[in-house]
């Protein structure tokens, strides 16, 4: 019997791309040292963090447009609910700067690691 995911899409593919992650972290364990390899993570490392940073952008604008024509409530019920969104914007803002920075040492790593090679003896 199949059962049918019924989470938006976009949740049902970061899940996906979050069990990826782990499980290239599994084989990566298991794997011997290949500059091949660490060039070849160092990319898709690269172009995730870039996603990452692209999502959290897109979601920053989503959330802080959030409260336009809705009526909300914080669980609380003691905080007013704009301010839980400014302070969710605000986390998503940090989230941007902090991916900004992971993606530059990332793509440092990505260009020192293309420059090593393995000599092969005569």
């Amino acid at each position: 019997m199949t059962i049918r995911d019924a989470r938006p899409p976009a949740v049902r593919s970061a899940d996906a791309a979050a069990t990826a992650w782990a499980e290239a972290v599994r084989h990566q364990q298991a794997a011997p040292a290949s500059h091949a390899d660490f060039y070849a993570l160092a990319a898709e490392l690269v172009a995730t963090l870039n996603t990452l940073d692209d999502l959290a952008v897109l979601m920053a604008g989503q959330v802080g447009r959030y409260g336009q024509g809705r009526t909300l409530y914080d669980d609380t019920r003691t905080v007013d609910p704009a301010a839980r969104l400014s302070e969710a914007v605000e986390a998503l803002s940090r989230v941007h700067a902090a991916l900004g920075t992971t993606a530059t040492a990332a793509n440092e790593f990505w260009n020192a690691i293309g420059h090593i090679g393995v000599e092969v003896a005569p």
